[in-house]
């Protein structure tokens, strides 16, 4: 068989192959709807074409720059001056102790009388007090009405006379030597002879009480020197008297 003939045949198989397979048919669609019996047939208008672009908003204009000084430089610390304040100290060495002091009361000697003072510390603040005395000299003393007299045990001119004073000092300052102010009572005790009052021909005793008060003071070495005022009162007999007494004692305490 001629090429021409092979051709021809393979072309009717081909034919014979698409015609015998099924085609799918699309289904039936209704027709569309008719239009509406008064609706006008004309199309809608086209719209109208687009006028001539609006230019873009513009921002609003920016204010122009300014210069801003920058901020001043924080201030510099400068320390200020500050006051000095000096502080004096005095420093005081402390004193040695001297908690006995014996003295002697050379005022009344004008008098005649001999009086002495011995006193211990006891303790800071409080000491005690023993005075002897004795009339050892005829001297002027006055009347039994004279506080000289009085003071004295209702002495007269020759009378001789023994006696003690017994006290108690309250010193003010804390201090381990009797110096400062002080004050305190006395109990006083003696006998007189030839006394202005009562029996002259015999010694008579007497007793009494007295508060002084006054300031003593003790240098570094001992020497001690004070002085006071205080009151007195005196009975002998049937006589009672109230007198002044002025203190001045002189000595050493150790």
């Amino acid at each position: 068989m001629g090429l021409p003939l092979r051709i021809g045949a393979l072309l009717a198989a081909t034919t014979a192959l698409v015609a015998a397979t099924p085609a799918h048919a699309q289904p039936d669609l209704p027709p569309p709807p008719p239009p509406p019996m008064n609706a006008p047939n004309e199309l809608p208008p086209r719209p109208a074409p687009p006028g001539p672009s609006a230019p873009p908003p513009t921002s609003a204009p920016r204010p122009p720059l300014r210069y801003v000084p920058p901020p001043p430089p924080p201030p510099v610390y400068r320390a200020r001056p500050r006051r000095r304040t000096e502080l004096v100290y005095v420093v005081e060495e402390p004193e040695a102790p001297r908690r006995l002091a014996v003295t002697l009361n050379p005022l009344i000697l004008v008098w005649g009388r001999l009086s002495a003072n011995v006193e211990l510390q006891l303790a800071p603040h409080h000491s005690l007090l023993a005075s002897p005395n004795a009339l050892i000299l005829p001297a002027g003393r006055g009347g039994s009405h004279n506080v000289v007299s009085e003071g004295l045990g209702f002495a007269s001119r020759e009378s001789s006379s023994l006696g003690i004073e017994v006290g108690y000092h309250y010193w003010w300052y804390w201090r381990s030597s009797l110096r400062g102010p002080f004050l305190g009572p006395s109990l006083l005790l003696g006998s007189t002879t030839q006394a202005n009052v009562g029996d002259p021909t015999q010694a008579q005793g007497y007793w009494g009480m007295a508060f002084d008060a006054g300031w003593q003071e003790v240098q570094p070495g001992g020497f001690t020197i004070g002085g006071g005022a205080g009151l007195g009162l005196v009975h002998m007999a049937d006589s009672t008297a109230v007198y002044p007494r002025l203190l001045f004692q002189v000595g050493w305490s150790f």
